[in-house]
């Protein structure tokens, strides 16, 4: 089945790669920015932030259930993941493929339990990141579909990546709720295996 994509971010993001490289994670992260319901508005704005920043990102979805991708972007690599701390480096930016989800969750919500709640509320955000999750692990066979911390192949969290190499000033997004946290994390993996046996692809 093929996943429907709402917006080709390759155009945009063409000039904020910097090199070619295999792929064999997904870096999940929360873009801290506010939903445009019923639009791709908060799409594009993001797509738009990152490239004026020669930041890039493979793909972008919204709680609308719109999906965006930077089509034959595969082994790009864009700047979306920190990972040189204290704890050495992962060359994560390199390795992985970054997925950029709209919220605004850790500006609405202080206490962990809220900000859990509201994410399960966004049900069309969890699908979409879930499908795309699922038709990037069958499309390219490199990207298992496991947790990963991020010294290993698999998916794994902005919040994560930072933890796991001590990054310093690293981020808190995507920080998962398995790991006291509040971002659903194990739910996304468990729908996304769903979807892959459904055999999304891209």
């Amino acid at each position: 089945m093929k996943l429907r994509v709402d917006l080709d971010l390759s155009v945009e993001q063409a000039d904020n790669i910097h090199g070619q490289a295999g792929k064999d994670m997904i870096v999940l992260h929360e873009t801290v920015s506010g939903q445009a319901p019923e639009s791709m508005a908060d799409i594009r704005a993001v797509s738009h932030f990152l490239d004026v920043k020669d930041y890039g990102i493979h793909g972008i979805v919204d709680n609308d259930g719109y999906v965006a991708w930077a089509y034959g972007e595969w082994d790009a690599v864009f700047w979306h993941t920190a990972s040189q701390g204290m704890a050495g480096g992962g060359a994560v930016n390199r390795r992985a493929i970054g997925i950029e989800q709209i919220s605004r969750v850790m500006l609405d919500y202080r206490s962990r339990t809220k900000r859990w709640q509201a994410w399960l509320q966004m049900k069309p955000e969890l699908h979409a990141c879930a499908k795309l999750i699922a038709a990037i692990c069958n499309t390219h066979k490199t990207v298992p579909l496991r947790s990963s911390s991020g010294r290993t192949p698999g998916i794994v969290t902005h919040w994560e990546v930072t933890q796991q190499f001590q990054v310093p000033g690293g981020h808190t997004d995507c920080w998962p709720h398995h790991l006291g946290g509040y971002y659903p994390k194990l739910l996304i993996l468990d729908l996304a295996a769903r979807y892959k046996k459904l055999g999304y692809r891209l």
